[in-house]
Order: C-alpha cells, then structure tokens, then sequence
C-alpha cells in the first residue's frame, strides 16, 4: 500500500471511529469497517469502508449525497437492483450484506485520491456539503 493509500485508510478509520458509530452488525475481520454515520437532516446514514488491497472503497447510501455532488466528488452509482442480478451472485462487496439498507439499496462507491478528497466525501454523508 502506497504512502498516500495509507494516509487515507487511517484518516478515514479516524474519522469513522470519533463521528459515527458502529452498525450494529460490527466490522468484518480485516477488510472492512461498518459505520452509522450521522445526519441531521436524513438521520443515520450506513457508511461501509473496504480497506483490502492498495485504494479504500468508501460505500455510503445513495439517499446522503445528491447526484451532481457524489458525481463531482468521483462517486459511481451504484443502484440496489445489481445486487442478485446475475443468479447467485451479490454483485458488491460481501460486507454489504450485513448492512440493512446497503445491502440491497442504492448506493454510491467512492475511491478517494488524496486525504482532502475523503473529508469531502465523508462531509457531503454528514449533510455538510463542501
């Protein structure tokens, strides 16, 4: 993992552990970290974070961040009906399954680049714009 890489999974192992709590259903073992993340206007939104490989994946309910926002903040759609699209396959990452409204609902996937693009992102989940 790139320096850079890790700078950005400890920010955002960070931030998740002070301003959200944890979903109900915990974290997996060591490729993913599950979050209830506030919002005032919409209430807790689901945060999921994958850590495996070289670049986190940050997954968060579509309903958190408008189209134009997540889209401008690299965000990729991702709508609940690919989850079981092709028969036995989920079609997302297996820790979205403990998820309640991840799990089949729509989402946004986000990649961060830099420590600066993760605080926008995380901060757009909170209801706090840019």
């Amino acid at each position: 993992m790139t320096t850079q890489a890790e700078l950005i999974k400890r920010q955002a192992t960070a931030r998740l552990d002070k301003e959200a709590s944890v979903h109900r259903s915990n974290h997996q073992n060591v490729h993913a970290r599950r979050y209830v993340m506030p919002n005032a206007a919409l209430g807790g939104i689901e945060v999921v974070i994958i850590v495996k490989g070289s670049n986190l994946q940050l997954w968060c309910e579509a309903r958190a961040i408008d189209g134009s926002v997540a889209r401008a903040l690299g965000g990729e759609e991702r709508p609940g009906n690919e989850t079981y699209s092709e028969p036995g396959k989920y079609g997302r990452h297996s820790a979205l399954k403990t998820m309640d409204r991840l799990h089949r609902g729509d989402a946004w996937r986000f990649v961060p680049r830099t420590v600066g693009d993760l605080d926008h992102i995380l901060n757009a989940v909170k209801g706090e714009g840019r």
